[in-house]
């Protein structure tokens, strides 16, 4: 069954401030600032605003089905997220039933967890950090961004393809990999 995400990101945080607040909150950090990979799939039954995306989170697979219906509101993204053993096999059973591999994406997140209220700080290649906060709806997100002082107006939603268009004119959608260069 889809269950629709409350996530909000904030672009222009400050870091250091935003974990020394939610430390001294009492906040647990869930894991480190962790690579995660992606592999993005498609078929003609799975395309556009709707994609598979199975992803390493650093000892966690994920295979998910995500799908954008309003890319402007906070509950306009559904998914279906499993758990899944293995990567790679479960890649081959994706491409043996005809879906595509059409990007490969690496990202670094570090996670926090405070009152039911997820703390992701997020890192892709060529963007600054920036902070998803997850919660159970959207009046629990707005209560956890209010604690923090930011202001709702400046919230993006949907998916970081959309960041990527936005703050770098850049689209990631037509680019099969997305990764950390070597410097």
């Amino acid at each position: 069954m889809a269950t629709n995400e409350y996530e909000a990101k904030f672009l222009t945080i400050d870091v250091t401030a935003v974990q020394s607040y939610l430390s001294a909150q009492g906040a647990r950090q869930v894991f480190p600032r962790t690579m995660f990979t992606r592999l993005i799939f498609e078929n003609d039954a799975v395309q556009g605003e709707q994609w598979l995306r199975l992803r390493d989170e650093g000892g966690k697979t994920t295979l998910t089905l995500k799908q954008v219906s309003d890319a402007t509101h906070i509950g306009g993204t559904t998914e279906i997220e499993i758990e899944v053993s293995d990567l790679t096999k479960t890649a081959e059973l994706l491409r043996a039933t005809g879906l595509r591999q059409v990007r490969y994406q690496q990202n670094y997140r570090e996670e926090w967890e405070l009152h039911g209220i997820i703390y992701d700080f997020d890192t892709w290649s060529d963007l600054p950090t920036f902070l998803e906060i997850e919660g159970p709806s959207e009046e629990a997100v707005r209560k956890a961004v209010a604690d923090l002082g930011l202001d709702y107006a400046d919230a993006r939603f949907g998916s970081v393809d959309l960041i990527y268009q936005s703050e770098a004119n850049r689209d990631i959608l037509a680019e099969p990999t997305l990764l950390f260069q070597e410097r």
